[in-house]
């Protein structure tokens, strides 16, 4: 990385944390462990001593049946100069027994932390600090099979015990990406002995994503607090970051690789892996180079020399796959501002989106100054301000940070993803260098324009599923590149309207012609009469149809999609789900046992009505817009609420309204839609599956 550009304020913020939180005091008292065994064998040293040859070494140890061993999950790529695939195999291997005092380095942390000896919580730091005990087994090998037929040798390893190979790998088979490896160990060895190559073609996007106070609560500007995270508490996600990973992972879909970068040494994966695995998509964890029998080299690694290591890092991945375009997420505690600046400058286009998470939640002296905006600015010196976004909400992201799946319209073309970050400077219309286009009278012969969010259903897909039905011709800001802009241009502060129009709230917008209009009930009153999905306001059969099907398609609304949303959210929107999870709980056991039944029930009765004309429909015996109202409200209720639905529909209570729905899924129109990439999957709206509200009808889990 010749000509790098290091912003050195990063290095003093670190040193100056750590003296302000005497991490040197706390250091100092805690113990290494030293094994209190007799002193090696010859053959132990010699074994030793061999294992500072690498992958020279003559005479590999095999792994016995009291070792422990684990595989690191990893990613492959196409080989630039063969186009082969291949990948880092990481391997580990220790002795299952320990030559330190177990019991003293328990104490020790104990005593930190502050946590009494009978405290039930006490055993869970010895479960924890064991694979800091263990005996490294330098120079051990480890014989593995790839896919159920490609026979690998991994090793041998190091004096730390870790092995890291380039290994060639057959061709995937069968449409799968993801392929595992098992060690093949004798009867007795225990660890990690299944692992995941994630195969990535050289094109495409791909997120790399800090871990600690990025995605996991670890405190890392505390040493009381990084203790207590990594031996004794339960794993937390930092709060909506899941939200935010499963958001960008539908967009990006299936075939982007992740990275989990860590300062952390090898002896943690076991808890990260477990912690990964239940929170976020699958992806190569990467840590330190090290197994520490120290923890004081816990605490250094965490607070020292981060930078350098992750940049290090972030180049390996450059070289397995230059060509992708890459997703950085990081936070404020530790110095990943200033290397994804340093990993964008020296690689300009592979880094397309930058995201720091900023960290005002960890009591720590001086962490006020690793928030100021001074600092951003030198971190990202040279990187274009579109690039990097700083949030402190997660939910930021997905209205400033801007990424969407753009998918055209025409069925034999091919999908094309696009990332882009759409900062605040530039939302207003004046700003984004375009003159403003000559204003046209609505007509029915011009194309309809929806401006709503990318990556989510919401509201908007209510007019989705109108103009689908209808097909007519219309744009959507959420399937056109920087489709964004118009949505953020149209709420921004400064948009004060036009000479016919207010401005408007929020989405859905509908723009035709000269007509600029919001709110989702308000377009459909719009566009009812001009496709079709209203009975005329000349028809004597059924008088002012057009206000009794908007009653309809209010009352769905107002209770399978707004109480819905309250479910997950009662108390406030700006405060995260973790924030006021027990009010959702007793909002949701309620919607469940006593709103969800009533909604379904009038519905039932509804179509039960001479009203609805006999058939399947809510109104006048034919399709209109509050029957597909209905159906995406029952839809998303789906989503949210599975158990409470499976048992509404086992009942056979509302078997009209079922039947409703089955007859608007099966639609010509509306199924085609359904089945393309332009019906967009739940995510982090409306709709929101929590496993914590999935309660049944009755209101238990």
């Amino acid at each position: 990385m010749a000509g790098r550009y290091k912003y050195t304020g990063a290095i003093d913020m670190q040193h100056r944390t750590r003296q302000e939180r005497r991490f040197d005091e706390i250091e100092h008292d805690l113990p290494d462990f030293s094994p209190f065994t007799p002193a090696p064998t010859s053959t132990d040293k010699a074994f030793h001593l061999l294992s500072y040859l690498g992958k020279n070494n003559p005479f590999p140890r095999s792994i016995t049946g009291d070792d422990t061993v684990w595989l690191l999950d990893n990613t492959a790529y196409r080989s630039e100069k063969t186009g082969k695939w291949e990948a880092e195999f990481v391997a580990a291997a220790f002795s299952q027994n320990s030559s330190c005092a177990v019991i003293d380095a328990v104490g020790a942390i104990a005593r930190k932390i502050d946590l009494d000896e009978n405290d039930p919580k006490y055993p869970t730091i010895e479960e924890r600090i064991r694979p800091f005990l263990q005996d490294i087994k330098p120079g051990a090998q480890v014989k593995a099979l790839q896919g159920g037929t490609a026979a690998l040798t991994l090793g041998p390893g190091g004096r730390n015990g870790i092995s890291s190979y380039i290994k060639r790998l057959p061709d995937i088979k069968g449409g799968t990406n993801l392929v595992s490896t098992l060690a093949k160990v004798p009867k007795g060895a225990d660890g990690i002995l299944e692992m995941k190559t994630f195969y990535a073609e050289p094109e495409g996007w791909g997120v790399i994503s800090d871990i600690d106070d990025t995605i996991k609560i670890t405190q890392t500007s505390d040493p009381v607090g990084i203790l207590r995270t990594t031996f004794l508490d339960k794993p937390e996600p930092c709060p909506g970051i899941p939200e935010l990973y499963r958001f960008i992972h539908s967009l990006i879909k299936e075939t982007s690789p992740w990275f989990y970068l860590s300062a952390s040494p090898y002896n943690l994966y076991p808890l990260l892996r477990d912690f990964r695995q239940q929170n976020y998509p699958h992806g190569t964890i990467i840590l330190r180079d090290a197994s520490l029998m120290s923890l004081p080299g816990l605490l250094t690694t965490l607070t020292l020399g981060t930078e350098d290591y992750k940049v290090d890092r972030m180049q390996k991945i450059h070289s397995w796959l230059p060509k992708r375009k890459m997703i950085c997420v990081g936070d404020s505690t530790q110095s990943d501002p200033e290397a994804y600046g340093d990993i964008y400058r020296a690689y300009p286009g592979w880094v397309q989106v930058i995201l720091i998470r900023k960290v005002e939640d960890i009591a720590a002296i001086g962490i006020e100054a690793k928030n100021e905006p001074e600092r951003f600015e030198k971190a990202f010196e040279g990187v274009p301000r579109d690039i990097w976004h700083i949030f402190s909400d997660p939910a930021e992201c997905k209205l400033v940070g801007h990424i969407y799946t753009c998918f055209p319209r025409t069925p034999s073309r091919r999908y094309t993803v696009h990332v882009h970050t759409y900062m605040q400077s530039s939302t207003h219309p004046n700003h984004l260098g375009m003159p403003p286009s000559k204003r046209q009278k609505s007509s029915k012969d011009l194309p309809y324009e929806l401006i709503y969010w990318p990556g989510i259903p919401g509201r908007g897909e209510h007019i989705r599923l109108a103009l689908e039905e209808a097909g007519a011709e219309y744009t959507d800001t959420a399937q056109i590149e920087k489709g964004i802009n118009q949505v953020t241009a149209q709420i921004d502060e400064q948009n004060v309207g036009d000479d016919l129009n207010p401005p408007p709230f929020a989405p859905p917008i509908l723009r035709h012609g000269d007509l600029v209009i919001s709110q989702t009930p308000n377009i459909l009153l719009y566009l009812a009469p001009r496709l079709g999905l209203v009975p005329h306001e000349d028809d004597k059969e059924h008088p002012d149809a057009l206000y009794k099907v908007n009653e309809l398609a209010l009352t769905a609304l107002d209770g399978l999609s707004n109480e819905v949303h309250d479910c997950h959210h009662p108390i406030a929107t700006g405060l995260y789900f973790e924030d006021q999870k027990d009010e959702a709980k007793r909002k949701s056991k309620d919607f469940v046992q006593n709103r969800l039944p009533k909604y379904l029930g009038y519905f039932e009765r509804v179509l039960q009505g001479k009203a609805s004309g006999g058939g399947p429909w809510l109104y006048g015996g034919k399709l209109t817009y509050a029957d597909l109202v209905l159906f995406q409200c029952i839809d998303g209720t789906k989503f949210a609420f599975r158990k409470a639905m499976a048992t509404a529909e086992k009942s056979g209570k509302y078997a009209h309204v079922l039947k409703l729905y089955d007859a608007v899924k099966e639609r010509p129109r509306i199924k085609e839609y359904l089945a393309t990439k332009r019906r967009q999957d739940y995510s982090i709206g409306i709709y929101r599956y929590y496993e914590e509200l999935d309660f049944g009808s009755e209101g238990r889990d």
